[in-house]
């Protein structure tokens, strides 16, 4: 009892310190050029080797328990051995109650005890790294218990909506936990239809919790979000971010064909798609490297940052809707891909509702509409260019701070 008990926390302990080595090993093989860059190296290699004591503690302490079981099933083995040799002894003695008869007897007697506690051992043995293997089910069975997202919503929107791009945010507060603060708090805008408008603020302000909010990937404490008169609680979440198109800030590609990371559903036809690749100034490193057939690697290192990233804008575009998120989308990339960024949102995006995150002033400083946040409060919002001129205004400090 003791030993099954032991062993099935202790293999428990084992996964549990397992998962962080191979955690950290792939982040460090992802992110070498960064740490070699700022020299991090002993830092990244002293949290491995804890990683690594922390699980060589556990290992050591199960091998231990295996030893205990073992000593203890080789010291039954011997009192068993030796009780059989004894009573063999005492039989011999005519006033003995037990006897063997024979000396063959006494021999099959040895030979079939010596069996028998090995036997126990592998019993025992199998039985425990069974119930020891059944952690794994434990660890499987606590991802299947994760709260899955709701699907929640009465109806799907029609193909050709939105229309318009029409967002308004009514009295919207979004927490992300019970126990955290409010990421936004009574957040209340109207950005009208067809309008360029940034989102500033300092880090932690509440810039991307707007489009998680938007996007439904967290769901709102209060409020309500319409768009283009609509309540979008009203759809079922899935459909809905259907039809809405996003660019993020760390682009991502899928393992497959660049024809189907631009186009998943399969209905654009080749020629669109070249066309809109034209548009983002990436058509001739695609046909560089083969085509729309081309196969992209996992997360899509077969192409640069830059490249990735005007992939990214040209799978927006060929979405063809009437709503655009842009997630500092120039956040990691230089400065001549954020010139080709923002040159094609502003020639293809004409008739869009563009939401675009920013911690860069000069991203929204031609921008129609403006929001400014700070700590989830809608601090100011208006033309950029007006705001400018105001030198009270929030707008204009953080332009004086962006130049100093």
């Amino acid at each position: 009892f003791y030993y099954r008990s032991t062993s099935r926390e202790l293999r428990r302990l084992d996964s549990i310190s397992r998962s962080p080595i191979y955690s950290l090993f792939s982040e460090i093989l992802d992110g070498s050029p960064t740490i070699r860059a700022f020299k991090a190296e002993e830092l990244f290699m002293s949290g491995f080797i804890n990683h690594v004591t922390s699980y060589q503690q556990t290992s050591y302490c199960e091998l231990t328990t295996s030893l205990w079981l073992s000593l203890r099933l080789q010291l039954l083995a011997a009192v068993i051995i030796s009780c059989i040799a004894l009573l063999s002894v005492f039989g011999c003695c005519g006033n003995f109650s037990i006897k063997f008869g024979t000396p063959g007897l006494i021999g099959l007697a040895l030979s079939y005890a010596a069996p028998i506690v090995s036997l126990l051992s592998s019993f025992l043995s199998s039985f425990t790294e069974t119930e020891k293997e059944m952690v794994s089910i434990e660890r499987v069975l606590e991802y299947m218990d994760i709260p899955q997202e709701e699907f929640e919503g009465f109806h799907s929107p029609y193909p050709a909506w939105p229309t318009q791009g029409e967002i308004k945010f009514e009295n919207v507060t979004l927490r992300y936990m019970p126990s955290f603060p409010t990421a936004l708090k009574n957040i209340s805008f109207k950005i009208s239809a067809g309008t360029m408008v940034g989102v500033v603020g300092r880090t932690g302000a509440g810039k991307s919790s707007i489009l998680n909010a938007l996007f439904r990937l967290t769901p709102i404490c209060n409020g309500r979000i319409i768009v283009d008169g609509i309540n979008i609680s009203d759809f079922v979440a899935r459909d809905f971010r259907s039809h809405l198109a996003v660019v993020p800030q760390s682009p991502f590609l899928f393992e497959g064909s660049l024809r189907d990371n631009l186009d998943p559903s399969g209905f654009t036809s080749d020629l669109k798609m070249w066309d809109v690749l034209e548009k983002c100034h990436v058509k001739d490193d695609v046909e560089a490297v083969g085509g729309l057939d081309v196969h992209v690697k996992e997360s899509g290192i077969s192409f640069s940052v830059g490249q990735r990233q005007l992939i990214c804008l040209a799978r927006a575009l060929i979405k063809s809707s009437k709503i655009l998120c842009l997630d500092e989308c120039t956040a990691n990339v230089d400065a001549a891909t954020t010139s080709i960024l923002h040159n094609t949102i502003s020639d293809e995006c004409k008739r869009m509702t563009v939401l675009t995150i920013a911690h860069r002033i000069s991203v929204v400083k031609n921008m129609d509409n403006i929001l400014i946040l700070d700590h989830g409060v809608l601090v100011e919002q208006g033309n950029p260019q007006t705001l400018m001129k105001d030198e009270l205004s929030v707008f204009s400090s953080f332009a004086r701070a962006s130049t100093v």
